[in-house]
């Protein structure tokens, strides 16, 4: 097996998911947190507010899935943290959750899985987690 696809070959809907957050402290970092929760299967590991201690906590914890937030000081670091992360390792999933169309385009094009739209709905969270899951080629999925 290779290593794009080890971990990914079984069934990744009901096998334990961990995650990291990549975002600032406050009300959107905890949102995130708490609609997590709500996803049985998913284990959060931990939570960082800067890109270089996203990359660092990647190769540390072998994370499943990263969720990332836009809303950085310097958005640059954030698009450069998730071309990082999937070119270190490119069977970790990464979502991005961002404000608007350009940040879209800026997460498609850094190599993003999924990208949310803020404003979504809790079961988009999850519908998105599980489509970027089930894609063993790391392919992207719509866009919500």
């Amino acid at each position: 097996m290779d290593n794009s696809t080890q971990g990914y070959s079984h069934n990744p809907l009901t096998n334990p998911v961990s995650v990291l957050i990549v975002a600032r402290p406050g009300r959107t970092r905890e949102g995130l947190r708490a609609l997590l929760r709500t996803i049985p299967r998913i284990a959060i590991v931990s939570q960082v507010d800067q890109g270089p201690a996203a990359l660092e906590r990647v190769t540390q914890q072998r994370s499943t899935l990263v969720l990332l937030d836009s809303k950085f000081p310097f958005e640059e670091e954030m698009w450069t943290a998730l071309k990082q992360i999937k070119a270190a390792w490119p069977e970790t999933r990464c979502i991005v959750v961002v404000d608007n169309i350009h940040q879209q385009q800026m997460a498609q094009a850094a190599g993003a899985n999924g990208v949310l739209l803020k404003g979504f709905a809790a079961e988009t969270l999850s519908m998105t987690i599980d489509e970027v899951l089930k894609r063993v080629d790391g392919s992207s999925v719509g866009f919500a």
